[in-house]
């Protein structure tokens, strides 16, 4: 009999398991994605919609189109619980059950039980990017405050494109960012990737208000927990992440800090069929911790197919996944705007070209999985970061084609 196959999540990781199954062919399963939205969105590209420099459905992704092409049935709607031990789940009032389960659910915003978070504008979705661009336009007046709370990789990228929108619109606005922590990027630890960052904002007009976290919001300013205000006719809220209600509410499961706990083969603890990657998922192998980015998502997609199609065999999952994007070498690509990025990794080993000639290749590198695999093993720790428009081209072309291209 097939296997019942249920993914919950329609993000990258969830999308990138479906694409997985299908590439490597594996057969006597039935797959059924659940999702609480219509649309696949691409996120890492949305804070350019705040500049205009790319349309909304360059990012989003029609999941009918994928299931009449990929075979497998979409349902949307919001899951209410999941129990591991009877292998079900509610799902719009109805239960439904499974074979092998895949949670990947994303994470929400935390706004810390700050006063009047309601007021701030989130930086999460799809949806509060075009609702930021909307207000910007909306808002008329000659020199405008914007504070953007979180100086972490979101924030950064949301200040560049504040900055161009006005640059583009040939309007004056001043930008302030507001960080509980000492410094910029605070997760990421890269010191010289920090510097540049920090710099390069400032010549930009940027105003960095550092080791003061928000106390509250009001209509048109924010208190510090200092006592001191910053003017803010928008707020834009980046201040960071906490875990989705739903892994609350699955029986059977161990949480860390909320995020799903997981073993070296993906697997939910405890559990020999259901998988938990992504964002909500606490990865944690041999001491390495993944960090929570789509690029790491897309590599644990992987793993879980490769596992799924030893289920579906009648074999026990034996796969266990390499994480290749750890908390303690972060890799990323910031856009920091004016058509530049700063490429966030290690020393580029001395056996291979140099910088540039290394992103050339990998920007005309045929196929997601080729570009992800030479990023993830050319760039990896604390030593190296390089900005300009090479970096920024290789970001765009992961967003805009790699990205995108993997849907059928």
């Amino acid at each position: 009999m097939n296997k019942k196959i249920v993914i919950i999540g329609g993000g990258y990781g969830g999308t990138e398991t479906l694409r997985q199954l299908i590439l490597r062919k594996v057969e006597n399963i039935e797959i059924e994605l659940i999702t609480n939205k219509k649309y696949f969105e691409n996120i890492i590209g949305c804070a350019e919609i705040i500049s205009e420099k790319i349309k909304v459905e360059e990012l989003s992704y029609d999941l009918k189109n994928a299931s009449r092409q990929w075979d497998f049935e979409l349902t949307v709607g919001n899951v209410e619980s999941i129990d591991l031990n009877r292998k079900k789940l509610k799902v719009n009032g109805k239960e439904k059950t499974y074979d092998v389960l895949v949670v990947v659910v994303g994470v929400k915003p935390n706004f810390f039980n700050v006063i009047g978070a309601n007021l701030a504008l989130p930086a999460h979705t799809l949806s509060d990017f075009i609702n930021i661009h909307e207000k910007l336009i909306q808002l008329d007046l000659e020199n405008p405050n914007i504070v953007v709370v979180g100086a972490g990789f979101v924030g950064l990228e949301i200040v560049a494109e504040l900055l161009d929108f006005f640059k583009i619109k040939n309007r004056n606005g001043k930008v302030t960012v507001v960080d509980k922590m000492n410094s910029i990027m605070p997760m990421y630890n890269n010191d010289l990737a920090r510097k540049i960052a920090h710099e390069y904002f400032i010549s930009r007009g940027t105003n960095f208000l550092l080791g003061k976290g928000v106390k509250e919001i009001e209509k048109e300013r924010c208190i510090l927990e200092d006592g001191s205000t910053v003017e803010a006719d928008i707020t834009i809220w980046a201040a960071g992440v906490q875990s989705p209600e739903i892994t609350s509410k699955i029986i059977g499961a161990n949480l860390y800090k909320g995020y799903i706990e997981v073993d070296e083969r993906l697997l939910i603890k405890g559990s020999a069929d259901s998988f938990a990657i992504g964002d909500a998922a606490f990865i944690k192998i041999n001491g390495t911790i993944a960090q929570k980015m789509a690029a790491e998502a897309l590599e644990e997609a992987k793993t879980v197919a490769k596992n799924i199609g030893l289920i579906a065999y009648g074999h026990k999952p034996s796969f266990t996944h390499v994480i290749q994007y750890t908390t303690d070498f972060p890799k990323a690509i910031l856009s920091i705007g004016e058509d530049k990025a700063i490429l966030i990794g290690s020393e580029i080993p001395s056996y291979l070209e140099a910088a540039p000639n290394i992103l050339h290749r990998l920007i005309y590198m045929p196929g997601i999985d080729r570009i992800i695999d030479a990023f993830s093993k050319v760039i990896s720790g604390p030593k190296y970061a390089s900005m300009g428009t090479m970096e920024y081209l290789l970001k765009k072309k992961i967003v805009t084609e790699e990205i995108m291209g993997r849907l059928p």
